[in-house]
């Protein structure tokens, strides 16, 4: 009876490397999620002004509202506006409860709009409409290809009163954020200079 068991046990042992070998000669790929894209930021941070007719914000700090395990968040960006289009580039990096930090670059082109003479926050200043795409991201959420708005106000009326708000189509709607306070910091310029009220 014993070679019987050992014959038993033998065969059962081929047959489990038998069927572990595939996975093993493959590297397990069949097995494996397809890997998330990275997205790197190509802008380095800037206190300076862009010439021309440009634009610039940075943002540190949680945004204004709710958003469920959100732990910090970082945003910058910069590029031209004028002759009805804007350019540029704007990059959000965001650190999610449990789940490490994420980033979403984004691109400007298309119509832009500004608006000068508006009053936000009770007070006048200027607001820049620039139209976004997702250019890269590394957040499964948000994929790249996704259509979205930046809007963004200046005041020095008083003292420095920014706003920014960031819209999105559908699937990135966990990055619809609105920014204000000491933190945010926007230029709407004219060859260095900023653009205001008038």
């Amino acid at each position: 009876m014993l070679p019987a068991i050992r014959a038993v046990a033998l065969a059962l042992g081929i047959a489990a490397v038998c069927l572990a070998l595939p996975y093993a000669a493959s590297g397990s790929a069949g097995l494996r999620a397809p890997a998330l894209a990275t997205a790197s930021c190509p802008l380095k941070p800037s206190a300076g002004i862009p010439p021309g007719e440009s634009w610039a914000f940075t943002q540190t700090g949680s945004p204004s509202g709710p958003h469920a395990g959100l732990v910090s968040l970082y945003a910058h960006g910069r590029g031209g506006w004028g002759a009805g289009r804007g350019t540029g580039t704007i990059c959000i990096q965001d650190s999610l409860a449990g789940q490490g930090s994420k980033s979403v670059v984004l691109s400007v082109s298309g119509k832009d709009r500004v608006s000068p003479g508006v009053t936000r926050v009770g007070r006048p200043g200027v607001a820049l409409e620039l139209a976004l795409t997702v250019a890269s991201s590394d957040d499964e959420s948000c994929p790249a290809g996704t259509h979205g708005k930046a809007t963004l106000f200046a005041s020095y009326y008083e003292g420095h009163h920014d706003l920014l708000g960031l819209r999105f189509a559908g699937a990135c709607a966990s990055h619809d954020f609105n920014f204000s306070g000491s933190q945010l910091h926007v230029a709407i310029a004219r060859d260095g200079r900023q653009v205001d009220s008038a």
